[in-house]
């Protein structure tokens, strides 16, 4: 038991002389070895993420924005089209789904309205149409009767080429007593704003690029009056001050991603998307037909399939 005690206590002090010898070696020589590692390091290939900062990074993140050119008639009466063909190929009396579904919706729509009897799909309404950077939608509202009053609206966003249904997605449900609406084609499409959304952006950016204005952002009413200022309703100042907040300064991590177009209530929403830190935060520009103008600025993504009935 001696014999190795003495064994590990020569063993460490060797190595402690060896790290003495090492340090004191370093200390002569700190001089050449920083010079050293210093010509190194200029020598090496730094991941660029490295030595961004965060709003420097934040800068990077882009937006892919949806195409708002195009004959809106065109647009209008092909999508009137898509829905048509839609309605005609759904039979009351085979609630055939998979007409207007994928295979996963129409399964789960049937679960749906076959939990109690004598309760159906009456009818299709289209609640509205647009485009997003995957293509041209349709929302579509697939009615449920009963022996009640009470109408089930089950929501989907349908993607279409021409008069062929591609995909599904199914989105919100609501019920009352009174059916979806959608008048077209009994009343005019207007100005639907296609025009002059990315020009109204441009003004909310000139608006709140102010140096002092984001050390002022928890103010709603130095918002209000923006939002006064540019014809939008005084609620679109929670709008405005997320718009801000998601910004990089420069708000150009922003774009339109999407549109949609309804016609109860005659509005036009634009899908305003945000990109920050890899996250998508999504804002609504609404544009009212009826007074040929921009009127409200909303947090998250509203559209015709989450409205109420009516």
């Amino acid at each position: 038991m001696a014999k190795e005690k003495k064994r590990r206590l020569w063993k460490w002090g060797i190595i402690l002389a060896v790290l003495v010898s090492l340090l004191g070696w370093g200390v002569v020589r700190r001089e050449q070895i920083a010079s050293g590692v210093s010509a190194w390091l200029t020598q090496q290939v730094i991941p660029f993420n490295w030595i961004m900062s965060p709003d420097a990074a934040a800068a990077q993140e882009t937006v892919q924005g949806v195409n708002l050119d195009g004959n809106d008639g065109d647009q209008r009466n092909a999508a009137l089209t898509a829905f048509t063909a839609a309605q005609q190929q759904f039979r009351v009396k085979d609630q055939n789904y998979d007409t207007f579904l994928a295979p996963n919706q129409a399964k789960q729509l049937k679960k749906w309205v076959t939990t109690k009897p004598y309760q159906y799909i009456n009818d299709l309404t289209l609640l509205g149409y647009g485009r997003d950077t995957q293509g041209r939608f349709l929302y579509i509202s697939a009615n449920r009767y009963q022996d009640n009053p009470t109408i089930y609206s089950y929501r989907y966003r349908i993607y279409y080429r021409d008069t062929t249904l591609l995909s599904s997605y199914y989105v919100a449900q609501f019920k009352g007593t009174v059916q979806p609406q959608f008048i077209a084609p009994k009343v005019a499409l207007g100005t639907p704003g296609n025009g002059t959304a990315v020009n109204f952006i441009t003004q909310i950016k000139n608006s709140l690029d102010r140096a002092d204005l984001y050390e002022k952002i928890n103010n709603r009413a130095l918002f209000v009056g923006i939002a006064r200022q540019m014809g939008l309703d005084d609620d679109s100042a929670a709008g405005l001050q997320e718009y801000l907040r998601r910004s990089n300064g420069k708000f150009n991590n922003s774009a339109i991603t999407a549109y949609s177009v309804s016609d109860a209530p005659r509005l036009t929403r634009f899908t305003l998307t945000v990109k920050k830190e890899g996250k998508r935060y999504p804002l609504t520009l609404v544009y009212d037909r009826n007074k040929t103008k921009f009127t409200q600025l909303r947090i998250g993504n509203i559209n015709p399939a989450n409205q109420e009935n009516g």
